[in-house]
């Protein structure tokens, strides 16, 4: 779980046949779920899935006046593209 006062944005994507769908959903501090998105991106790598569900989340939680993030997801390369780290290839 994220730290007291804070909401974490799990996300993540897939591919299946050449189709890509990813989701996030948002939990706070004792877990509770708070909201949920999911996106069909048709016909896209599982990378690009995974940073448009990223940056659907990120959105949703603006909207929503959430601006204690915390973000998890399982790719390397998303997350170090968002911390400044790396460069979209």
């Amino acid at each position: 779980p994220p730290p007291p006062g804070f909401i974490k944005i799990n996300f993540d994507g897939s591919l299946l046949n050449s189709a890509a769908a990813a989701g996030y959903l948002f939990r706070d501090w004792t877990g509770r779920l708070l909201r949920a998105g999911a996106a069909s991106y048709g016909h896209t790598s599982v990378l690009v899935a995974k940073a448009r569900a990223l940056r659907d989340g990120i959105t949703t939680a603006i909207q929503a006046s959430f601006n204690k993030l915390c973000t998890e997801g399982d790719n390397l390369l998303v997350i170090q593209v968002l911390k400044g780290d790396a460069h979209v290839p």
